[in-house]
């Protein structure tokens, strides 16, 4: 299934067949990519929706050689496999712009197989360009993975914002059906719910929710997310979304509503911890992946499950703060479980 950007008709037109031309209006084959470069046709193949859902694995480790505590942190309490469906909460200011780049950093780092996509909708213009020459420079220098950036920013319109991630996300989900392993890295759905609110192709029932959300505006936003899964035949897409919280609007509130519970991770920023000036600031107790034993071992399981046990008698800011300290301790996540097997 391709999700359909076309707008609604008011008065069919009538209009002669003429060979090819002629077919479905709805067909996005006119040739013309989002910035007015010629494209490649529609590809033909597997249709991801219907191929068989697994669960996400393996673990798509973000562990390496000096990389951030929040690499660490993640692959311990947040595990990410291939095909998972991610949301990271976030309040304004938390560090959900800095923990995005960390995980894209360990993949091209630690994930050659992989294609990473990341897409910014609604962005501030500086920070696509820095996500365009961090990345994208990193990912053609060393030759760790294929990485590309695709941004729409605030100064663009609402239908661009719209159709750069509808077609974004219809192309991940092609390579995907066709056996290759995508991770989108997605900022955020919160911008992404209000442009496709604000668009009068997608927010026409004329019902409005609280908010003023249009009720159908997150159809399709639901969709894109929805799109993550791993698969039995061929290869998988994961997405790992962030949404914003305490914005101080219904609007956002709803959206955030709207996506909870869709994801298989969570992971909660706290902006509490944030103003401590610890970061990562991961609310670590609140946090976590659905069936994560299928991504640790069975020694980092056991080891998880007693620092959570801990955990919950701590604030969150002592939470990040004992752990950041255990891990400036013991160099890597195996020496940090071996150290804990070996004193239980």
């Amino acid at each position: 299934m391709v999700l359909d950007t076309s707008s609604p008709k008011k008065r069919r037109r009538r209009r002669r067949r003429r060979g090819k031309g002629g077919g479905n209006p709805n067909a996005q084959n006119n040739g013309q990519s989002s910035n007015g470069q010629q494209q490649a046709p529609e590809p033909t193949g597997p249709v991801l929706e219907e191929l068989t859902a697994v669960d996400p694995q393996p673990r798509l480790s973000l562990e390496y050689r000096g990389c951030p505590p929040a690499c660490r942190l993640i692959d311990l309490f947040c595990p990410i496999g291939r095909g998972q469906r991610g949301l990271i909460v976030s309040p304004p200011k938390a560090g959900k712009t800095t923990l995005l780049k960390d995980i894209a950093h360990a993949m091209l780092h630690n994930h050659p197989d992989v294609s990473l996509t990341v897409l910014l909708v609604d962005e501030r213009p500086e920070e696509v360009t820095d996500f365009r020459r961090t990345l994208e420079r990193e990912s053609e220098e060393g030759e760790m993975s294929r990485c590309e950036v695709k941004g729409s920013s605030n100064d663009h319109d609402v239908e661009q914002h719209v159709k750069i991630s509808i077609d974004t996300i219809n192309e991940c989900r092609q390579k995907a059906a066709n056996g290759e392993h995508v991770v989108v890295l997605l900022d955020s759905l919160t911008r992404l719910g209000r442009a496709f609110n604000r668009s009068k192709k997608h927010a026409s029932s004329g019902r409005t929710m609280s908010g003023g959300i249009d009720s159908k505006a997150l159809e399709v936003p639901k969709q894109l997310f929805g799109s993550a899964r791993n698969t039995e035949e061929a290869g998988s897409l994961t997405i790992i979304a962030t949404c914003l919280v305490d914005t101080g609007s219904q609007g956002d509130q709803l959206i955030f509503e709207e996506f909870k519970g869709t994801g298989n991770m969570e992971l909660i920023l706290d902006r509490k911890i944030a103003e401590k000036r610890l970061f990562p600031a991961i609310n670590l107790a609140a946090s976590g992946t659905r069936k994560d034993d299928l991504l640790l071992e069975d020694q980092e399981e056991k080891t998880v499950t007693a620092l959570r046990r801990r955990l919950l008698n701590m604030k969150p800011e002592n939470q990040v703060e004992q752990l950041l300290a255990a891990l400036k301790r013991f160099g890597t996540n195996e020496e940090l479980v071996a150290i804990t097997a070996s004193k239980a």
